[in-house]
C-alpha cells in the first residue's frame, strides 16, 4: 500500500522533531500529539481518513518517537513550548487539535494561552484529574520492561495489558514504539527517562489547576473520545467540564482502552466524524 504521508522533521527548541505530513494542501491543519511513551503512527487510520478534509500533521514529540532527545528535560511546558514552535514554523496561523492522553494536556495548555489559534480540539482518554481508583491501580503496576529478547516478546507483554486491540495493529504498534539492538535484542524508541516514574499531573496540585482552568477559559469547541475500559477518566470529572467549558461533549468508544486510536481505529473515526466535519 502507497504511503500517503511523508516523513519529515523541523528544529525547534533545540530538538529536533519528526512529524508525518499527510498532505492534502490547502485544507485547514489538523495537528495530531501522541501519549506519553508513544509516537505519531497511532494516528495512521484516524490521519488518512480526516485527509480528505485536513492537512494532517501527526508529530513525535520530544524524546519520543523519531524525534531527537531533550537535554533540558521533559516537563509539560517544555513539550507545549515545543507546540507553540512547531505550529510557528509551518506557518499555521489557526489549526485544529487532537491529543492523546498527555497530548490532550499538551493542547489544553497551549490553547489556553492561544485561544486565537485553534479551531476545536479533540482530547483522547485524558482530563484534568484522573479517576482516583484507576490512578491507584496505575501506581501498582509493575515496571515496564526496558529491553526484550524479541519483537514477539514485547508483542506478548503489550498484550497483557490490552485485551481490545487486534492482533494485526497491536503488533504494528510495538513494532513502531521499538527498535532493534545491534545484539538483536528490542528496546523502547522513547527516551529511557520517561519510562517507570510517575507523572506529576497526576497528582499535583498546581498542573491539575492549570488543566481545570483551560476547560473553563478555553473558547473553542472541546470532544473528550473515552475509553470504554480505560477507567482513567471519570464520570463526575467529565460532567465537570461539561459544567464548566464552553463547548465541551464527549463520547464513549465500546471496546477501547486508553489508546483507542490503536485499539478501535475506525471506531474512534466515526466518533469524530461530526465533530471534526470529515
Amino acid at each position: 500500500m502507497t504511503k500517503r504521508y511523508q516523513e519529515k522533521s523541523v528544529l525547534v527548541n533545540g530538538v529536533k522533531l519528526r512529524y508525518l505530513d499527510w498532505g492534502s494542501e490547502g485544507k485547514p491543519p489538523l495537528v495530531c500529539l501522541h501519549g506519553h511513551t508513544g509516537q505519531a503512527h497511532i494516528w495512521d487510520e484516524f490521519a488518512e481518513a480526516a485527509s480528505s478534509a485536513y492537512h494532517v500533521y501527526a508529530v513525535d514529540q520530544r524524546g519520543h518517537g523519531g524525534s531527537g532527545r531533550a537535554e533540558d528535560g521533559y516537563a509539560r511546558d517544555r513539550f507545549v513550548e515545543d507546540l507553540a514552535a512547531f505550529v510557528d514554523a509551518l506557518g499555521l496561523s489557526k489549526f485544529t487539535l487532537a491529543g492523546l492522553s498527555m497530548g490532550g494536556w499538551h493542547s489544553l495548555l497551549y490553547t489556553a494561552d492561544n485561544p486565537d489559534r485553534v479551531e476545536r480540539i479533540v482530547i483522547v482518554d485524558i482530563a484534568p484529574e484522573p479517576n482516583p481508583e484507576s490512578a491507584a491501580s496505575r501506581a501498582n503496576r509493575p515496571p515496564t520492561p526496558m529491553e526484550f529478547a524479541t519483537l514477539d516478546e514485547a508483542v506478548a507483554w503489550a498484550r497483557e495489558g490490552n485485551a481490545w486491540a487486534s492482533d494485526e495493529r497491536l503488533r504494528k504498534d510495538i513494532e513502531d514504539k521499538t527498535k532493534q539492538r545491534a545484539d538483536g535484542s528490542w528496546t523502547w524508541k522513547a527516551d529511557p527517562e520517561l519510562f517507570n516514574r510517575p507523572l506529576p499531573d497526576m497528582t499535583d496540585p498546581e498542573l491539575m489547576g492549570r488543566y481545570w482552568k483551560a476547560v473553563e477559559t478555553i473558547p473553542c469547541p472541546i470532544l473528550e473520545v473515552r475509553g470504554s475500559e480505560s477507567g482513567l477518566v471519570g464520570d463526575e470529572t467529565l460532567e465537570r467540564m461539561k459544567r464548566v467549558g464552553a463547548a465541551f461533549d464527549w463520547v464513549d468508544v465500546a471496546d477501547a482502552g486508553h489508546v483507542v486510536t490503536v485499539d478501535k481505529p475506525q471506531e474512534f473515526i466515526d466518533a469524530t466524524r461530526e465533530f471534526l466535519g470529515v
